[in-house]
């Protein structure tokens, strides 16, 4: 639904102001504006008996932490300083805002579940902290358990699929059995990282399918080295893999028609639950053409006509998630300075 930027974010103050308030997340820029940092994260702490806002800023080096009360100029400072997305999580919803360039504000509320914790000492929010010894295991950390610079747009892109997948749990009762199905499962840090989240809430089968032996074999020593249990790789294609009692499936960055083959995967298995990232788009242009009509101005401009042709491959795409009974949406994955690839797909079967 469409705000006023202005109504968008005083409705993101009153939710940071309020006693539910779990986090909040601003990535991205919008048209014309230049935030001082890359991400801030805010959650409230509790100091000497008071609750405070704790904001970390990151400009892509280091962090800067800062404690202030959420009536303080600060807030509004932060909300107005340019960032074009913004997530704020209370304890059962997610508020989340888009600033396109057109300088509209697109609003969306998602239903979640998470705990407020005010320990002023606890890391930095973050789904799995750096210090987790999956990321040792991926060679994202030092020997501190910081996550080093080369690996933090990969960790980024773990946090916020994470989040974006917590939404959709509630379809699961907890210490159910879930079956999860990574397709084109690649490297597997993303398989990795979900599994290790959903091992301590369910009773969790993993299963990578990768068509490359030597990812499959990495991805196996990984999950070794990090101690996993109720995963594995295997070598198939997406067409010839068994899609019977799946619950969730990932696609992440399958490339070309691979993100299709998943789609008819998710379909055939019914699963509850699709998170899918296409990539490499080899777009049919004249069917879509002939779908939308005479955009021959459009391709005036190779740059403009490419996007507009990836962008009308994934809304058509949504579209065949939700004529096979899904509820889609589709959303930013992360801000493109992490990746240039950066639109998922979230499918949840009605």
């Amino acid at each position: 639904m469409k705000r006023t930027i202005e109504e968008a974010l005083l409705e993101a103050r009153e939710r940071i102001i309020r006693d539910d308030f779990v986090r909040a997340i601003f990535t991205g820029k919008r048209k014309g504006k230049s935030p001082e940092f890359q991400r801030v994260d805010l959650r409230p702490v509790e100091i000497k008996g008071e609750i405070l806002i704790q904001s970390v800023a990151h400009d892509g080096k280091k962090d800067f932490t800062k404690n202030f009360d959420a009536n303080s100029p600060e807030v509004n400072e932060l909300l107005n300083s340019g960032f074009a997305n913004l997530i704020i999580d209370s304890t059962s919803e997610s508020y989340q805002i888009q600033i396109t360039k057109k300088e509209e504000a697109i609003v969306g509320v998602s239903k979640t579940r998470l705990e407020r914790v005010l320990d002023h000492d606890r890391q930095k929010e973050r789904v799995l902290p750096e210090s987790h010894p999956l990321f040792r295991a991926l060679g994202f950390s030092d020997s501190a358990g910081r996550i080093k610079p080369t690996a933090r747009d990969k960790y980024i892109q773990i946090d916020q699929l994470l989040r974006i997948l917590e939404p959709t749990l509630t379809s699961f009762e907890s210490r159910s059995k879930i079956r999860l199905v990574d397709l084109a499962s690649g490297s597997a840090a993303l398989t990795l990282a979900v599994h290790t989240y959903l091992s301590g809430d369910f009773q969790l089968e993993t299963v990578g399918i990768e068509r490359n032996p030597a990812l499959v074999e990495k991805a196996r020593d990984i999950a070794r080295v990090a101690e996993l249990h109720g995963i594995r790789f295997v070598e198939n294609d997406i067409a010839s893999a068994p899609h019977q009692g799946v619950d969730i499936v990932l696609a992440l960055h399958a490339c070309d028609t691979a993100t299709d083959d998943a789609i008819e995967f998710v379909i055939a298995s019914q699963a509850k639950v699709a998170l899918i990232v296409p990539c490499c788009h080899q777009s049919r242009a004249a069917a879509i053409r002939e779908q939308v009509g005479d955009l021959s101005f459009f391709g005036r401009d190779g740059i403009v006509d490419e996007r507009l042709l990836d962008l009308a491959t994934d809304a058509l795409r949504g579209q065949r998630l939700r004529g096979a009974g899904y509820s889609v949406d589709i959303v930013e994955f992360v801000g493109d300075e992490h990746t240039a690839r950066n639109l998922l797909i979230r499918g949840v079967r009605s």
